[in-house]
């Protein structure tokens, strides 16, 4: 899975129209109701979307991501900011990657994003969002 992508989408969201007077190019686009090509999504889903892939998020070193996410925000402020205005854009997240590898005796964690990170948030009106996939040592389903 790699989640480190800004993602943009909602119900009424006009994906067409976006696209037509937007300058930022989507590294992907969903339309509602409209059948998504890859095996993990053989869904009709429910709302239309754009999403920004920002980099490898599985390869990219979770504390790495944050430093990327920040340029991205902050190269492209304006784009970014008419993205979060546009009508019928419901959700707008910058999804982080983070696998990480814990002893069976650790029970839970809490993230959350630095100062600075959630100014560039705050500033273009997407909310940081931590994809977790924690692995245990000696867990039967990496076995397989």
């Amino acid at each position: 899975m790699n989640d480190f992508r800004l993602f943009a989408h909602g119900k009424s969201f006009d994906v067409d129209a976006y696209l037509s007077s937007c300058t930022l190019r989507p590294d992907g686009v969903w339309r509602r109701g409209e059948k998504r090509d890859s095996p993990a999504d053989r869904i009709f889903p429910e709302t239309s979307g754009v999403e920004y892939r920002l980099s490898d998020g599985v390869a990219v070193p979770f504390l790495e991501q944050r430093g990327i996410a920040i340029a991205y925000l902050k190269a492209h402020r304006e784009e970014l900011r008419a993205l979060a205005q546009t009508p019928g854009v419901d959700t707008f997240i910058l999804g982080f990657q983070y696998d990480i590898d814990f002893d069976d005796n650790i029970a839970g964690f809490c993230l959350g994003p630095s100062p600075r990170l959630m100014w560039h948030c705050l500033d273009v009106g997407c909310v940081p969002t931590y994809y977790v996939n924690i692995v245990r040592e000696g867990d039967p389903a990496l076995d397989d």
